[in-house]
């Protein structure tokens, strides 16, 4: 084997580099093109598996809502640097041009048989709702012979700059035809993966459409008892009790358009876990009792971008152990009875003590007026469940999933949610449906929903298999607005602010104190809640004389009677807890 030269070199480190390059753009071409979600992500989630909590918690601390994207930039160039390192070996390795293409076949089979199983798509892709297995390999093998592609284009040049003059005409030729053939080979894939892309974002499915029969034609009922009342604004429903029931009555669209179009998705900050987007709320200020939807706390695992979904094109495949496998379309599910009340969501995340210790804090926790049709009813177009169901699977357009439990079926109070505070869901909120469950912390409350599966087994679901919570049972807590932490305050009365919030256990009292903890005296609600699964405001006063110091506590006390948990710990595994606390000082005289 002749010794290669620099310029040989240079040249196969050049066609690794190229080639390199190429995949990761394909990749992105491919993301925006069909929503197919690039292997950084995958990997990058499934690695989130196996990280230990200690590290989590301290990319949380470090990095803050950026440390998702560090993350998946750092996938992002370990895979550019192991094809070039594969591509620069293969390059001078192989005399042939022959196993070069070979070798880019090797990575499409390492694609379908590898990461697509380890990551949750199935072999060759076939677990993936969304996409075509037949769009997703095509990609794949088109990227496969692409990069191979230019390994042999950097292989020829290398060879052609060797010294061995005599072996130029042949290698030459090998090269050439090897160049043409994975060329050729990668703009046939290339050409399958655009036809069947057509069809991508859409879900497809074989069973038959649901209906309402007409002898069961929706007709206007009430909602379960405790169940907010919506009518009106939601700024007029402020102050307001909600003992008032919601009609349920076939939900009439307001535009001519059948089919809504969302407000454009609101730009996101990420975390490790991912995008966290804390309630828009001026530091200092009580809290809104509705929170607009612009102002709502975000959360997303998709560091690449959300899915985008049509309403026009979505479906809700019900399938698994229930007794008519069916699938439902938008405009059929806004046919079934509408529901409509308030319901704050908590994100798991949430610290509810020591808020300094990440960008979002305690401020993971909004109310909305949520919109929709019971579970019930759409679990009742399929049939209904069949015996012994352990758990529902929901499954969102991202390949997230929340294990429901069975009686989510019956639970009046289990929506398909598509719009908030009347108006159409946004994107970033789920559009066109999610599911919204009582007394449960959003990891439960899927966004994107496309499948639901009762199940006749435990079911692990996405949060699960990241060792959070299984139950996802809101934990009470309490947390005080105003004034600011480390404020100072005129002497004399000073109003004292906050929420609290148990799920749909409700808050009973909320108690403050001025001395840290050591003495309590009661506070009084702002206004009734708005629901029985919404936080409260609560308020009081304290007196200062100049110059006094005070450390302020608030703890809650749920509807069952349950003292919240004094203990501080971090949310991870189970939700936050502790007594939140702030230190305030009255202005001297």
């Amino acid at each position: 084997m002749v010794k290669p030269t620099r310029s040989g070199l240079g040249a196969a480190a050049l066609g690794s580099l190229v080639g390199s390059g190429l995949v990761i753009l394909l990749m992105l071409w491919a993301r925006m093109a069909f929503q197919l979600r690039t292997l950084p992500e995958r990997i990058m989630e499934t690695f989130l598996l196996v990280i230990p909590p200690d590290q989590f918690e301290a990319a949380i601390e470090k990095y803050g809502p950026m440390a998702k994207d560090y993350a998946l930039i750092g996938t992002y160039l370990a895979m550019f640097l192991a094809l070039f390192a594969i591509g620069l070996l293969a390059v001078r390795r192989f005399r042939s041009a022959a196993p070069l293409l070979g070798l880019g076949l090797i990575l499409w089979l390492v694609v379908a048989v590898v990461i697509f199983p380890v990551t949750g798509g199935g072999l060759f892709a076939a677990g993936l709702l969304l996409q075509s297995p037949i769009l997703i390999n095509a990609l794949y093998i088109g990227i496969g012979l692409a990069y191979a592609t230019c390994l042999v284009a950097g292989r020829w040049v290398a060879q052609l700059a060797e010294p061995a003059a005599g072996e130029r005409a042949a290698v030459g030729v090998e090269s050439r035809r090897s160049f043409i053939t994975g060329l050729a080979g990668a703009a046939v894939a290339f050409v399958v993966t655009v036809w069947f892309g057509r069809s991508a974002g859409k879900v497809t499915s074989a069973l038959p459409a649901a209906s309402i029969p007409p002898s069961e034609a929706p007709s206007p009922a009430t909602a379960s008892p405790g169940v907010g009342a919506a009518s009106g604004s939601p700024s007029a429903a402020v102050g307001a009790a909600s003992s008032a029931p919601a009609a349920a009555a076939p939900s009439p669209l307001a535009t001519p358009n059948p089919y809504p179009e969302p407000p454009p998705e609101r730009p996101l900050a990420r975390d490790k876990d991912g995008a966290l987007l804390a309630v828009n709320r001026p530091r200092g200020q009580l809290q809104t009792t509705v929170t607009p939807n612009n102002d709502f706390y975000t959360v997303t695992k998709n560091a690449g971008g959300d899915p985008i979904l049509q309403a026009q094109d979505w479906r809700l495949i019900i399938d698994g152990a229930v007794n008519k496998p069916v699938q439902l379309d938008y405009l059929t599910l806004r046919k079934l009875p509408q529901v409509k009340y308030y319901k704050t969501l908590e994100c798991i995340s949430n610290l509810t003590a020591k808020c300094e210790l990440t960008a979002f804090g305690c401020d993971l926790l909004s109310t909305a007026e949520w919109t929709g049709a019971r579970l019930s009813d759409v679990i009742s177009l399929a049939g209904g469940l069949k015996p012994g169901v352990m758990a529902i699977a929901a499954i969102g357009a991202d390949e997230f999933s929340s294990a429901l439990p069975p009686e989510a079926a019956s639970d009046p109070d289990v929506l398909l949610a598509y719009e908030m505070n009347g108006t159409v869901l946004p994107r970033e909120h789920g559009f066109p449906v999610r599911v919204i469950i009582p007394g449960r912390y959003g990891l439960k409350n899927a966004k994107w929903i496309v499948k639901l599966e009762p199940l006749t087994q435990p079911y692990l679901d996405w949060y699960g298999q990241r060792n959070w919570s299984q139950t996802g049972i809101v934990k009470t807590m309490s947390r005080i607005d105003e004034p600011l932490n480390g404020a100072t305050v005129p002497a004399g009365m000073t109003r004292v602010a906050g929420v609290a919030y148990a799920g749909d256990r409700g808050i009973a009292k909320v108690e403050l104190s001025t001395d840290g903890g050591r003495t309590w005296q009661p506070t009084t609600f702002v206004e009734p809640p708005l629901g029985k699964d919404t936080f409260v405001r609560w308020q009081s006063a304290v007196r200062l004389t100049p110059g006094q110091a005070a450390s302020l506590v608030a703890r809650a006390t749920d509807g069952s009677g349950q003292l919240q948990p004094e203990t501080f710990s971090l949310p991870q595994p189970n939700g936050g807890t502790g007594w939140h606390s702030i230190d305030v000082k009255a202005a001297a005289a």
